[in-house]
């Protein structure tokens, strides 16, 4: 998708379908293993409500390896946790086997928390794709997107 303009939805119901049908396809496409980079907040719930049906019309995908690209520095069960967010509401919902997920390790200090996980990133190969910045604008107030 390199040199792909961006696209922009007029709502999430748009986006959604969209977004699952796109990552299914790239999954599909994956030759031996799918990587996947997600962000948190709205992203969770949208791909736990699209994508299960969208894998379901799609061809039998590669493993998956899932890593959070904005993760907080909270215990896996922690409500700011998107790593339990997308173990609790995503995860539960895919075909097996459930896919592989990066995350910082608990209980790390942040300098060594941020240098094991970058050491856990450069041991797999590139993402075969990234969800991130999904959010309606009125999340992002300052946003040069047209109003939603």
């Amino acid at each position: 998708m390199a040199g792909q303009a961006p696209r922009v939805f007029p709502s999430p119901r748009e986006l959604g379908p969209a977004l699952a049908g796109l990552v299914a396809q790239r999954a599909a496409d994956a030759a031996e293993r799918f990587a996947l980079g997600l962000s948190g907040g709205s992203l969770v719930e949208l791909l736990a409500r699209e994508l299960p049906a969208a894998l379901a019309a799609a061809p039998p995908a590669a493993p998956w390896l899932l890593a959070l690209c904005d993760e907080r520095l909270v215990p896996p069960g922690h409500p700011d946790s998107t790593g339990g967010a997308y173990e609790a509401q995503l995860l539960p919902r895919l075909p097996t086997p459930p896919p592989r997920m990066l995350a910082p390790r608990p209980g790390l200090r942040p300098a060594a928390a941020a240098a094991d996980y970058a050491e856990q990133l450069h041991q797999v190969p590139a993402a075969g794709a990234a969800a991130r910045g999904v959010a309606p604008r009125t999340a992002r107030p300052r946003s040069p997107l047209p109003p939603t």
